[in-house]
């Protein structure tokens, strides 16, 4: 301090001493909280910079590897690497939003076709100038302009070398292009695996990077997803080289636009389910935002039950209708008599306990409203079922408790079980697993039960050294029932 704003501070009286004080202290958390984050964000451009030199290395070494192998043994095909490279530049220009962030397009198709019609250095270099073009076109930064250009680069190059690895040719000069697809079946695959495990890791690396967000967590959300139809892809982009080789550009572009057409509306529909997930989402954030005690709670208890159907091997679909299931089952306590009860410090008495009881049940009704989610609407009501026909409110037992809302139960219990509580601590992973088996088979599936501790879904549950789980300090619901017991 000055020499002024000492004698100052000792003028003032006591409480406006410790007020100056407490604004001091608060001014330098500020401060250091600034300093930390900006810190953060310069580690992570770092990181990221460090990342797309990686990526644009390896794309100059595979090119170089392409360039080299080709030279002198193949005669450079360039209206055909550049046609069907041009194919690929109006779905780019049209890209649709996957998860986290990331985009795509059905430029696949034509980009695959290119190497099946032209497997050398042409293609790498057409691919490359029309993602280039496409960036300039879009306006990117630089950071990304050579980042998409090098990914593709890096894509293609590893396709065509895996291609010619495993015996694949051009299609150009087949007299029976039936026989060449039954006869390079392994190396068409080998080119389509090859371009794909290298876009997406290139894609989801830079992704996981930005976000924080662990790789394969990433993959799941984006590659996986879309497995079956980026193999489809594959044999599409054959059937583009085999038209394009048959009827020249014209059959190729007249064959192209309707296909990618047909994915491009599968790829509007896939960003429609996409941003119905995030209205959903942003629902449930404004509705929590009513009380900072339960801010995060339905979120959280959606990404825990995500782990444990996917654990019990549900398909992708029944997986996301338990998320939204898990992501909905507290919406009934947006209405105003639950209110006064959320916000008391202490625990309920029986008349508060027999109102909340309710609330499974408004919730069920008001996700009935909503035509496409008919099907979660009694995971939803089912939610606070126990095994044994001791839950509420309809005392169903066993498997007449809906699958969904069996896994909800277990979600929510570690949500409830793992933030502090106005009568309690927020227990340790040791504790909450001890529950689990304390009450297996009374409030829990006992078969759900044993694949919720299995070391493989565990892991994902409370991620970190020894397993051990980061405790939460939010969500306050007060309750009248033990502590297993999340309201």
């Amino acid at each position: 301090m000055t020499v002024r704003m000492r004698h100052l501070y000792r003028e003032v009286t006591p409480n406006a001493r410790d007020a100056f004080t407490a604004d001091c202290l608060c001014c330098w958390w500020l401060y250091q909280l600034g300093l930390r984050m900006r810190t953060g964000v310069l580690l992570m451009q770092r990181h990221l910079h460090n990342y797309v030199a990686l990526i644009t290395l390896a794309a100059a070494a595979s090119a170089t590897a392409v360039f080299v192998l080709a030279s002198g043994k193949v005669t450079p095909n360039y209206s055909a690497a550049f046609f069907l490279a041009a194919l690929g530049v109006l779905p780019e220009l049209v890209t649709y939003k996957m998860a986290r962030g990331a985009t795509g397009s059905v430029a696949i198709i034509p980009f695959l076709a290119a190497v099946l019609v032209a497997p050398e250095w042409t293609t790498v270099a057409a691919v490359s100038a029309a993602i280039t073009a496409v960036s300039i076109v879009r306006r990117r930064d630089a950071v990304k302009t050579v980042f998409n250009t090098a990914q593709a680069t890096l894509s293609v190059s590893v396709g065509v070398l895996a291609y010619r690895a495993a015996g694949g040719v051009s299609v150009i000069g087949s007299a029976d292009l039936a026989s060449f697809a039954a006869t390079h079946v392994v190396a068409v695959l080998a080119l389509l695996f090859a371009f794909v495990i290298a876009n997406s890791a290139s894609v989801n690396g830079v992704i996981a990077i930005t976000e924080g967000t662990n790789f394969w967590v990433v993959v799941r959300d984006n590659t996986l997803a879309t497995a079956v139809y980026t193999i489809c892809s594959g044999a599409i982009a054959y059937g583009l080289a085999a038209v394009f080789v048959r009827w020249g550009m014209v059959g190729a572009g007249m064959m192209a636009l309707p296909f990618i057409a047909v994915r491009q509306f599968y790829a509007t529909s896939l960003q429609l389910q996409q941003t119905n997930r995030e209205l959903l989402e942003l629902m449930v954030k404004a509705i929590e935002a009513r009380d900072p005690y339960t801010s995060g709670h339905s979120r959280r208890v959606a990404d825990s039950a995500t782990i444990i159907a996917r654990g019990l091997g549900l398909s992708s679909r029944q997986v996301d209708r338990v998320r939204i299931a898990a992501l909905l089952h507290d919406l009934g306590k947006i209405d105003e008599i639950y209110a006064p009860i959320l916000r008391k410090e202490g625990r309920l008495t029986a008349e508060e306990w027999k109102i909340m009881k309710t609330h499974p049940i408004k919730s069920a009704e008001l996700v009935a409203t909503l035509s496409d989610l008919k099907d979660v609407v009694k995971p939803v009501r089912h939610h606070h079922e126990h095994w044994d026909g001791k839950g509420y409110p309809d005392g169903l037992a066993g498997e007449d408790i809906p699958l969904g809302a069996r896994i909800i139960t277990f979600a929510d219990t570690i949500d409830a079980l793992t933030t502090d509580r106005p009568y309690r601590r927020a227990l340790g992973e040791v504790e909450v697993r001890a529950e689990f088996v304390k009450h297996c088979g009374t409030q829990f599936d006992p078969t759900i039960c044993g694949h919720v501790l299995s070391p493989a879904v565990w892991s994902e549950l409370f991620p970190g050294t020894g397993g051990a789980v980061a405790q939460r300090e939010v969500t306050r619901t007060p309750q009248s029932r033990p502590a297993i017991a999340a309201m």
